[in-house]
């Protein structure tokens, strides 16, 4: 097997002496202090094998002898605190680099106004001036600009020095004061108080003192830790060896996090038999225009490292060398991420895209079984999921086997998800020239105490990592021999098209912003629609009202803009709503421009109208389709509806008792998931039409149920307005005892007035389920949770008649309008009905435009009456002018018992006259008759019968 050379200076890992401080023969003489609380004090030793003094109570006594960080007694020299200070507190920034999390997590603060001053003696010291000692102190806050924590320290001994650290998002900076010299007792005083610009408090949280010659260089300030090489486990060579069998090295980046205080995965990768080396933070990855072959292999990045502001500025510059490094057949893995801090992994090439959520999962389902980095691993009874435990202990991760799960994803393969379509990946693979990456919401790695460095992994844990650690290591050599397997992308959940025999119905809500801001997402949402029509079989589409925002004529041309591109190509509908009435869109009367732009007149000539309350006007209108072996007709209601507007309804719907009805209107259901009622007073009403200054009196969505909805055949409810979540749905049965789905969608509360989220309703197949979606174009995103993302049952009752499982309505057995299509040619294959031999009513049918090649759902009668009517123009002729000669009296001649015809056949390139030329000599024929008849035909042929 081919190797990468090893021409890297490898880094000896053994043993973590590296991380000391280097300094004169005196560095012996140096000691670390915690101030804190009992519970989170710093282990002594603690990772990196140096020892701590601890002040864990504000009335401690004093600490004598003191301890050095080599853990010997510092005899003679004692730790006391001379001025109290105000209280402890646990409220750190977090992800501190320096130290280690149990000392820096929590701190001793003083307050203005209020026991404003603390301080620490420190007795014992040398006197003389032959040693001089640097101090260092540190704290960090969770608080937030434009508050100023700064604190002033003042050290005073024989001199005196100060020096301020500012708290509040700082993770490794300290406050330095070199060269104190004891007073004549052997004493150094530490004085912490507010700084004079500081708002409220100073602090401590570790104190640091080092002795040294006074011509030694003053102690450099202690430098972030380097956490891949804590753990155990020897480093294995970084050649080929029994340790690590195919000579693979890794650079890693980890470090603890703010919620598990842990890490580990240098210690896994080298268990698994990688030479691990801490990723270098001041350079590409690899060497730019050197041999790939002398690249690492691996690149692995620790659960939430992204928290650490050094991680955000590595990424912010070496982020597109990460995607090269993969290109030049390298291999990167990252662990999980919070979402908070790293919504989309930064080093995604551009042919992959990805995101997180904060959504995590008790188990994974497996979605593809075989792949290697799963083999071995442990899974449940039926082979079809995993899941482990990250903490023995009661915390809220404990049982997090996807943590900050993904929710949209392209250009991967789902490997693990948080569920079985795919829709919360746990662990992806993607491709990239010649290597591969993986990324994940697995938080496996953290199983060492990022302060004793004690490993504290789960059996589940332990018993997930061990094959799965050994596996990467197994597949980063196949990466590096470029001999990997290919991966099969998943499409993202709704990218799959619809199965044979289903159709959608698509809701378009409160496009107000839209058409007011952004008219390029309007038309964005009716071009997807447009160029979805036929993979998504969309039978109908629904605007739920408020399609502008302040009723004027600009948003009105926007949105007639983007409407036009559906006309004559899916059949729409649409509702008035609060902002299309009034002036500036108040709803104080109900003028509007909408029947100026959205003419009776156009819709009136296509096949899915039925008609409207009033000549002239759209705002309350009813319409027919047919899909799924189902009539339906779509009742469309004025905002806030008139008494008059459901009476009319009513006797529109008593003449189609068997037509399954959906009523739009655009305040119906309120976003508790019950109808606006304004006479319940126990729930919110606002926005009711009640509200608002309507004339002609209203109806709110419980009166509309109450006069109107349950009395009659309704299947489907479906309302905008309504703005929080965006979103109600509830199921009631009517007066038959069937069942009426209610559901209101709003997306205008995202950016842009709602981001170009529309919602489809796709009917399964099965005539009763049906999936509910929410979909952006511009953004190619679906909306995942449970109330953007759902199933109900809807019998509609198409019929079976042969019993095959296929409904007839798409079964290839049957053609219902007997017009030589069967019904699943018409339905799946060309989106026409089943119930009509002519769907777009242009006077050519189904078949003859399927077969010719026009399209038989675009209603084409003008351009075919324009061509019919201007023949000439198009230097067309009919076949009565072309195919039938009719020689007449002009031709042949009549006499006694004789019949003579004379003919000379001419021909032409053009149908021009002045083109016609003699073909060949004329024909004279002469021929006996029957005196009795008088009528002839001359039929001309090619001779061949």
């Amino acid at each position: 097997m081919p190797h990468r050379l090893n021409v890297m200076k490898s880094l000896a890992l053994h043993g973590l002496a590296f991380f000391l401080c280097a300094t004169s023969t005196l560095a012996a003489d140096r000691l670390l202090i915690d101030f804190g609380n009992a519970t989170e004090q710093s282990p002594s030793p603690d990772l990196f094998n140096r020892h701590w003094n601890l002040f864990s109570a504000l009335n401690q006594s004093p600490i004598n002898p003191a301890t050095r960080v080599d853990g010997s007694p510092w005899t003679g020299v004692s730790l006391t605190i001379t001025d109290a200070f105000r209280t402890i507190s646990t409220n750190n920034n977090g992800g501190e680099l320096i130290y280690n999390s149990a000392a820096t997590s929590d701190f001793w603060f003083v307050q203005k106004a209020d026991n404003a001053v603390g301080a620490i003696r420190i007795d014992g010291l040398d006197p003389s001036g032959n040693t001089v000692y640097d101090i260092k102190a540190f704290v960090s806050s969770n608080r937030s600009a434009p508050e100023v924590f700064n604190t002033l320290y003042t050290a005073t001994g024989a001199n005196s020095a100060s020096a301020t650290l500012e708290a509040i998002d700082n993770i490794s900076n300290v406050a330095s004061i070199p060269g104190i010299i004891p007073n004549a007792s052997g004493q150094i005083t530490v004085r912490v108080e507010l700084a004079a610009n500081s708002t409220t408090y100073g602090a401590i949280s570790v104190l640091e003192l080092i002795a040294r010659a006074p011509t030694d260089p003053i102690t450099p300030d202690p430098q972030p830790n380097r956490y891949a090489a804590v753990g155990q486990t020897p480093n294995p060579p970084s050649t080929v060896s029994t340790a690590n069998p195919e000579g693979l090295r890794a650079y890693v980046y980890e470090s603890p996090d703010s919620f598990t205080s842990k890490l580990g995965l240098g210690e896994l990768l080298r268990r698994a038999g990688f030479h691990v080396m801490p990723l270098p933070l001041n350079q590409p990855p690899y060497v730019p225009g050197s041999d790939p072959e002398t690249d690492v292999d691996l690149i692995a990045i620790g659960s939430f490292a992204s928290e650490n502001p050094e991680y955000q500025a590595y990424m912010a510059t070496y982020a597109d060398d990460l995607d090269d490094f993969i290109d030049r057949a390298g291999l990167l893995i990252q662990f999980s991420q919070a979402d908070q801090h790293e919504p989309s992994p930064p080093f995604l090439p551009d042919t992959q895209a990805a995101s997180r959520v904060d959504t995590d999962f008790d188990s994974t389902f497996i979605l593809v079984p075989d792949h290697s980095l799963l083999a071995n691993v442990p899974t449940a009874a039926d082979g079809k999921s995993l899941s482990f435990t990250l903490s023995d202990d009661s915390v809220f991760y404990r049982t997090n086997t996807s943590w900050e799960t993904f929710d949209q994803f392209s250009g991967f393969e789902v490997i693990l998800s948080g569920d079985p379509k795919a829709r919360f990946p746990a662990l992806m693979e993607g491709a990239y020239g010649q290597g591969r990456f993986f990324v994940s919401s697995l938080a496996v790695d953290k199983i060492l105490n990022a302060s004793t460095g004690a490993d504290v992994s789960t059996t589940s844990q332990a018993a997930f990592n061990t094959p799965f650690f050994t596996n990467l290591y197994d597949y980063t050599a196949l990466v590096r021999d470029r001999q990997t397997p290919p991966i099969n992308i998943t499409p993202q959940p709704g990218d799959s098209l619809i199965e044979d025999g289903a159709w959608t119905l698509v809701l378009l809500p409160d496009t107000q912003i839209y058409s007011q801001n952004y008219p390029g997402v309007f038309e964005a949402q009716t071009s997807w629609i447009y160029h979805n029509r036929r993979a998504r079989n969309i039978r109908f589409v629904l605007h739920l009202g408020d399609i502008v925002n302040v009723n004027s004529r600009p948003e009105w041309e926007n949105a007639r803009r983007a409407f036009r591109i559906l006309d004559n190509q899916v059949p729409y509908a649409f509702v008035p709503g609060n902002h299309d009435y009034g002036p500036g869109g108040n709803a104080a009367t109900r003028d509007t421009f909408m029947n100026d732009y959205f003419k009776e007149e156009l819709y009136r000539l296509t096949p899915a109208f039925g008609g409207v309350m009033e000549t002239g006007k759209m705002d309350n209108s009813y319409h027919f389709f047919n899909a799924g072996g189902v009539n339906f007709i779509v009742m469309c209601f004025e905002w806030g509806p008139r008494d008059s507007t459901i009476a009319w309804a009513d006797g529109i719907l008593q003449q189609y008792p068997q037509h399954k009805a959906i009523l739009v209107t655009h305040a119906y259901m309120n976003n508790n998931d019950f109808r606006y009622d304004i006479s319940d007073s126990t729930r919110p009403q606002a926005y009711n039409p009640h509200n608002y200054t309507t004339p002609g009196g209203v109806n709110d969505g419980e009166e509309l149920w109450q006069k109107l909805v349950r009395k009659h055949n309704f299947v489907l409810t479906v309302n905008g307005h309504v703005l929080g979540d965006g979103t109600g749905y509830r199921v009631d049965n009517n007066d038959a005892g069937n069942p009426v789905h209610q559901m209101l969608i709003n997306y205008q509360f995202r950016n842009l007035g709602g981001e170009g989220y529309l919602r489809t309703l796709e009917f399964q197949p099965d005539g009763q389920t049906v999936v509910v979606k929410s979909y952006s174009p511009i953004l190619n995103n679906y909306l995942l949770t449970t109330d953007q993302d759902f199933s109900f049952d809807l019998p509609l009752g198409a019929a079976d008649q042969d019993n095959d499982g296929i409904l007839d309505y798409f079964d290839a057995d049957f053609d219902d309008d007997l017009d030589g299509l069967d019904n699943f040619n018409e339905f799946v294959i060309h989106g026409t009905s089943s119930s009509t031999a002519d769907t777009d009513a242009d006077g050519l049918s189904d078949l003859f435009e399927s077969t010719a090649g026009s399209n038989p759902l675009s209603n084409e009668r003008a351009y075919i009456d324009l061509v019919r009517n201007n023949r000439e123009q198009f230097g067309l002729y009919t076949e009565d002018e072309i195919g039938e000669l009719r020689p007449g009296g002009l031709l042949i001649k009549v006499e006694d018992d004789m019949v003579e015809l004379n003919l000379q056949l001419k021909q032409s390139p053009n149908l021009q006259p002045e083109s016609w030329q003699n073909a060949g000599p004329p024909v004279e024929w002469s021929i006996p008759v029957d005196p009795e008849f008088r009528f002839f035909r001359v039929k001309i042929n090619d001779g061949t019968d």
